[in-house]
């Protein structure tokens, strides 16, 4: 119940604080909102700035509903006529737009009481479209092994790694920030990264053993590769992306090699010959669960997982020759995709999961190819007498 001291208060506030509102209201506003042209979604943080018809400029930020606004009371303001627009935000081209301001006509006013004093006008902004994925791959075009990164259609082909050893075995890290491969350059084969750009050359293995066929996790913390330093066998291990905290995660009288993560990095499929000949195995991360997939009389090895995961290619000679097939990731509708007299080996799956990228003898020596994710479209993406091999996209 009100007392006579608060009746007396709000007598005079909401007096006060209605004058305000209309006050603002008949000082003229423009505003709008901002919002991803593909999703709807208003985008916080985004800046609209704007020069208009008499040269004031003027410029603020989004909320985190999308909404902006100018207020024409404070200027520098919005004067009617002709305005250009520019509206930015992180991951989205910028636009750039003229707009016709005109507050005592405005046909986008929502407040039909103050319809020549509102101005509303709402933008949408595309978001800015990736860059194609490169393809790491290896080349002796140039008198040894080194490793080219290229576009995705074969295009600008260019050598990441100078080296009178071999470089040889790369593949991206997640966020395309570096490349690990294995090198002979320090006298056996360990494993090194570099940048995306060749730079920031880092040995991550000292060892007197061979390290190589490196593997990053999906989420670029760890690094799974191969190594003989127990035995003499090759085996699985695991480390961290900075070298550190090398653990082996299999242990078999067998070659245990080519391993890669599955894309929630639960799993790590790899081939073994524990069995007799070569099959793609899968087990949990830390070598726990080792389960053979394919079970086939031929060599099944260098598995790839879909970036869905739920496929994985992998090469087979199980047809006389080395082919490109796919199976579901617990092994079953195992299906060759290239179908080549040729030798097709090693697949590499498009970030998109829309192609499989592998090489293959069939133009004579060894070429780098593309094909869609069915083996359709198969396509030479490199033309060179040398050999070009093991793409990673």
């Amino acid at each position: 119940m009100l007392t006579g001291r608060n009746r007396l208060h709000y007598r005079l506030v909401i007096p006060i604080l209605l004058g305000a509102a209309v006050a603002f209201l008949l000082s003229g506003c423009l505003w709008g909102v901002v919002r991803d042209a593909g999703t709807g979604d208003p985008l916080g943080g985004a800046t609209v700035s704007y020069t208009d018809a008499n040269g004031h400029t003027g410029s603020t930020t989004t909320n985190a509903h999308g909404l902006y606004s100018f207020d024409q009371a404070v200027g520098p303001y919005p004067a009617t006529g002709t305005a250009t627009f520019e509206i930015s935000a992180p991951g989205y081209d910028t636009l750039t737009t003229t707009r016709f301001i005109g507050y005592d006509d405005n046909p986008n006013a929502t407040l039909a009481d103050f319809s020549s004093f509102w101005e509303v006008r709402n933008f949408t902004l595309q978001p800015t479209a990736a860059e194609p994925a490169k393809i790491v791959f290896t080349s002796n075009r140039d008198g040894n092994f080194e490793i080219y990164v290229m576009d995705a259609d074969g295009g600008g082909q260019t050598r990441l790694t100078n080296n009178p050893a071999s470089d040889d075995f790369a593949a991206w890290s997640p966020d395309r920030s570096q490349i690990a491969f294995q090198s002979h350059r320090d006298g056996n084969y360990e494993v090194y990264v570099i940048d995306a750009d060749g730079g920031g050359l880092t040995r991550l293995i000292t060892n007197p053993a061979s390290d190589g066929q490196p593997a990053w996790s999906p989420d670029g913390s760890k690094i799974a590769f191969t190594s003989d330093r127990d035995g003499g066998n090759l085996e699985i291990y695991v480390m961290n992306a900075d070298g550190t905290g090398q653990t082996r995660i299999t242990n078999n009288a067998a070659a245990d090699v080519y391993p890669t993560w599955s894309p929630d990095g639960s799993k790590i499929a790899f081939t073994s010959n524990r069995d007799g000949n070569f099959e793609v195995y899968v087990m949990n991360t830390n070598g726990s669960g080792q389960t053979n997939l394919t079970g086939s009389a031929g060599a099944d090895t260098m598995p790839s997982w879909s970036p869905d995961g739920s496929l994985i290619a992998f090469t087979t000679g199980r047809d006389g020759n080395d082919e490109i097939y796919v199976m579901d990731d617990s092994g079953n509708g195992q299906t060759n995709l290239t179908n080549d007299p040729a030798d097709d080996r090693h697949s590499a799956w498009s970030p998109d999961g829309s192609q499989i990228a592998f090489y293959s003898n069939r133009d004579l020596n060894l070429e780098i190819y593309v094909m869609d994710d069915n083996g359709t479209d198969q396509t030479r993406l490199t033309n060179n007498g040398a050999d070009d091999f093991v793409a990673d996209w």
